[in-house]
């Protein structure tokens, strides 16, 4: 039989790590035979759609000097598991705080009146964008 030695891997899409800014994997291979001694060349890269975004609930609360933002998981659907935070204070521009793997995070409060908060799926190339956001805040008094 011609396909007895063939084996299939199958990799789940949350194992695939960041997206990129059009919420899509980055995905290349090289195949390595079983005894290790020989490697094929990289592939060529492949872009996989992943799982579409979701907008979820959320809430920011002040706890003395620090900010506390919860947002929903969407109740298992989402294989995302890393999330960048990013804030803008007194309506200035937007600053990634943090990368976390669950859904709260919380960041010091810097002497600011207002905070807004955007949390949206990890990325590639941390930086705002409206496609991969899973909570915006909108403005929030902290006064």
């Amino acid at each position: 039989m011609a396909d007895a030695g063939i084996k299939n891997v199958i990799i789940k899409k949350e194992l695939l790590g960041k997206v990129t800014t059009s919420n899509s994997n980055v995905v290349r291979f090289r195949i390595v035979a079983e005894d290790k001694n020989r490697k094929s060349a990289w592939s060529q890269l492949f872009l996989v759609e992943s799982v579409p975004v979701l907008v979820l609930p959320g809430d920011v609360n002040v706890i003395g000097n620090t900010i506390l933002v919860n947002w929903s998981n969407g109740s298992g659907s989402s294989t995302q598991v890393l999330y960048d935070v990013f804030a803008s204070f007194d309506g200035g521009n937007f600053i990634h705080v943090g990368t976390c793997n669950n859904s709260s995070y919380s960041f010091l409060k810097n002497g600011t009146t207002s905070v807004r908060v955007v949390v949206q799926i990890s990325s590639i190339n941390p930086a705002i964008n409206g496609s991969l956001q899973v909570y915006n805040s909108g403005l929030k008094s902290l006064v």
